[in-house]
């Protein structure tokens, strides 16, 4: 986004690449002030930046602290010939055109992490999480068997969580703050500065241990100056996004930012009847607040609010038992409710479509101080949601499992670290603490009278309700030294107690609305303390060479599955998981950075792997349970390039590949299971050895785009784009022992888009095309009792854009 900015002697933009234009109003200002204030500022912006890297990249440090040294001499330099001011009696103003790169010194950054600019966010139309997965490689991102709960997995380390109330592999922040239940997620996507996915062990630096990675999202922060913005964007299937924002100061030291979105439509599937279904309902705002105390003290306080009221998601039908004849139609869907179950849990019946109805809030404080000798933040954020979620997750008219649920969940976190404050050192550290606590109160509704109904006359539900309590408290440590010029060694360790307990879970089972059974399974604890520690190794071998290798141990706590409780045994807690990992890359640029390649390779030692498997419940049959594979590993290898060839084109490739094998694990196959139960009408445990077999990953991810930017005229340009994405087929892991029904095809798609923009007028119109050759492909599948679904990806979106600044 272009920026306008004005400065005198006392202050100078601290913003990167930037293009002088200068408007004398009386008299013309001599060359070498212009130059010298313009080298200066460029040279400060180099120090600013390299110094917010720095907690995360030890190596970009030295870069920062030539950075500030030079910035030093050029200041004297201009001191001395009387140019380090322009007196505002002169009369000159001089007006700054930037463009920010936030990601300039990352080049320098040891580590494999994709970063996406909030244009790159805008261009390739990422608007919900799953969108992700198109630019980001090794990434996947799937909707829960028809809840609006998504599954991250990293580099093929994840657990899919239907229940939603254990610990994600792969953490999302949003501004620093962990949303740990990824309905929380719902929303966030507007107004973003910058997006980080960042494979392998966490938890050495800030937050929470996980052993997938992270997801950061950092949204755009207040400014010094006024500036507002409103893009109007209109799509197929009468899909509206609004999007705005105002930010500027209040006073001296003080400066906000408010922005909101309003997202509907879009609802490309249907039932038998021709109904439409899966339209988007999203309402979000949120607001920041900057108070600069003076030069090294400052206040921030952010808070957001988030209703969605969408369609949830829903699947076609590949597969069952029951004589139900499955879609051809990949987008058709179906849905009913009983009428029974409609009164239990308050629907109205002539409103019978999957949906959401949930609320997320949060507010946060950040606290940071700059010492002479280090610098010292603190972060203190409530995040709460409350969700109300109805789903039909065998998509059918009958009852034969649908699902709603009653969540109320809140976190309390606390953060405070305290960090080298001087760049240039060879020693640098960081220590730090960090400690959140969960609340629930959980309650599912299954109704399953059409599967029951010869036994039970057609009114069967059963409702667990349970509460959750949980802490964890992370204490770490990084140090890193450089040993001789370029070549720095770096060392982190972290310990982590997990305290959870599910308390006072009832089963309670109903034919009408009248229990005719409740069991009081009471509570169920889990404790993990375990240290996690990485060492790692770069060497900044050219200003354009660096190359690296680091290997991280991380862990993530056990948990509970916490639906459709029927025995005891169910409650038993599955155990932690621990993952060693093996990483080296290289970063590399060449003829001026026109040309960028990156690479890396990992191998990731899986133990007491996390996962969704079944076990064999006596009269209830197979069910889903969270269990362990004690022995699996991953390896792949990833690597981008960026390419600019001539002014105005930009060529970018990302390229991922993943495979995973399990070493020892033995799994209830359900097929098999199921087999023999209709011939024994007993319920006995088949279990088959998966041992050297693979974990299903997607083995290929790809993306790219050729990007061409053109002026038109004198005052306009134009900017065209084709872009794709591809990914490999996967079987989730999740269904090993399922007969093979489900297998996710491979899926390539080609995007598009034209933009006709005036920047000196803050305007632009863009047309655009997603989906271009409409393919049909699976986001996700799940299973309940018999049935095998699956989520649909987007068709072909045909949209146009308009943006306004100010």
């Amino acid at each position: 986004m272009s920026r306008f900015f004005q400065f005198s002697s006392k202050s100078f933009p601290l913003f990167s690449r930037m293009t002088t234009v200068m408007r004398p109003a009386r008299r013309p200002v001599p060359l070498k002030v212009l130059l010298s204030c313009s080298t200066l500022a460029l040279a400060t912006s180099w120090v600013g930046e390299s110094a917010a890297a720095t907690q995360s990249a030890p190596g970009a440090q030295a870069h920062a602290g030539h950075a500030k040294a030079a910035a030093t001499t050029q200041h004297r330099a201009a001191r001395k010939h009387g140019t380090g001011s322009l007196s505002a009696k002169d009369g000159e103003n001089v007006d700054v055109h930037t463009r920010r790169d936030p990601f300039r010194n990352q080049q320098h950054v040891p580590d494999s992490a994709t970063r996406i600019t909030a244009q790159e966010l805008r261009e390739r139309n990422v608007r919900q999480m799953t969108d992700l997965i198109r630019v980001a490689p090794n990434l996947t991102i799937q909707p829960s068997n028809g809840s609006a709960g998504l599954n991250f997995s990293l580099r093929g380390v994840g657990m899919a969580d239907l229940t939603q109330n254990n610990v994600p592999s792969v953490m999302p922040y949003l501004d620093d703050v962990a949303l740990p239940v990824s309905v929380m997620t719902s929303g966030i996507m507007f107004d973003m500065d910058t997006v980080t996915v960042n494979p392998g062990q966490s938890g050495f630096t800030h937050g929470q241990t996980t052993t997938g990675g992270e997801i950061n999202f950092h949204t755009a922060d207040p400014t010094r100056t006024f500036h507002a913005g409103l893009t109007e964007d209109i799509a197929s299937y009468g899909r509206n996004r609004v999007e705005g924002y105002l930010s500027g100061p209040i006073g001296k030291s003080l400066s906000y930012r408010i922005a909101g979105q309003s997202l509907t439509g879009g609802g490309f599937q249907h039932n038998s009847q021709g109904q439409g279904f899966g339209n988007a309902d999203i309402g979000a705002l949120r607001g920041k607040l900057r108070w600069q105390l003076d030069d090294t003290t400052r206040l921030d306080f952010g808070g957001h609010w988030t209703t969605d009221q969408s369609d949830a998601p829903a699947g076609a039908i590949m597969t069952n038992s029951y004589g139900i004849s499955p879609n051809t139609d990949i987008m058709q869907t179906n849905w009913g409710l009983s009428p029974q179950f409609a009164n239990m849990i308050g629907v109205n019946d002539k409103n019978q479509k999957p949906r959401e109805n949930n609320l997320s809030w949060g507010a946060n404080v950040r606290f940071t101080k700059d010492f002479s000798w280090a610098k010292l933040t603190t972060l203190s954020a409530y995040e709460m949601l409350d969700e109300h979620e109805l789903s039909d997750q065998t998509n059918t008219v009958g009852a034969y499992g649908n699902m709603y649920r009653n969540n109320q969940t809140n976190f309390f976190s606390q953060e405070i670290k305290l960090s080298s404050n001087n760049a240039a050192d060879r020693f640098q550290w960081l220590v730090g603490m960090y400690y959140n606590r969960g609340r629930t109160s959980d309650n599912f509704w299954y109704d399953m009278s059409t599967r029951y109904a010869a036994t039970d006359k057609g009114l069967y539900f059963y409702k667990t309700a349970y509460g959750q309590e949980q802490q964890t408290f992370n204490q770490f440590a990084q140090l890193s030294y450089r040993l001789i010029k370029g070549l720095r060694l770096i060392g982190a360790i972290s310990h982590e107690s997990d305290d959870r307990r599910l308390t006072n879970l009832v089963g309670t089972t109903y034919s009408g609305a009248a229990a005719t059974k409740s069991i009081a399974y009471g509570s169920s604890g889990a404790l993990a303390n375990q240290f996690s520690g990485r060492v790692g190794l770069e060497y900044q071998i050219t200003p354009q060479f660096m190359t690296y290798v680091d290997f991280r141990r991380g862990f993530k706590p056990g948990g509970f599955s916490a639906n459709m409780t029927s025995t005891p045994e169910q409650l038993r807690p599955f155990k932690p998981e621990q993952v060693l990992s093996y990483e080296g890359g290289f970063k590399s640029s060449f003829f001026n950075d026109k040309v960028q390649f990156n690479a890396a390779g990992f191998y990731n030692d899986y133990r007491d792997q996390q996962m969704l498997g079944s076990i064999v419940v006596p009269v209830y049959g197979v069910q889903g349970a969270y269990v362990n594979a004690p022995r699996s590993y991953i390896y792949g290898a990833e690597f981008n390039t960026l390419v600019r060839p001539f002014r105005g084109m930009t060529l970018s490739q990302n390229f991922g590949y993943q495979h995973g094998v399990y070493s020892q694990y033995q799994g209830v196959n359900k097929s098999a299971t199921t087999a023999l139960y209709d011939q024994t009408h007993q319920w006995t445990a088949v279990n088959t050895n998966y041992n050297n077999q693979s974990m299903g990953l997607a083995n290929l991810t790809l993306s790219g785009a050729a990007t061409y930017t053109w002026k038109l005229l004198k005052n306009y340009q134009m900017t065209f784009d084709v872009d794709y994405s591809y990914r490999g087929a996967q079987t989730q892991p999740q269904y090993i022992g399922m007969g093979g029904y489900y297998r996710a095809p491979a899926y390539f798609l080609v995007n598009s888009f034209l933009t006709f923009a005036a920047p000196d007028q803050h305007w632009s119109v863009t047309v655009y095309g997603q989906n271009l050759a409409d393919r049909h492909y699976w986001l996700s599948g799940g299973t309940q009792s018999t049935f095998y679904s699956v989520i649909p990806g987007n068709p072909r979106f045909v949209g146009a854009r308009m943006n306004f600044t100010y």
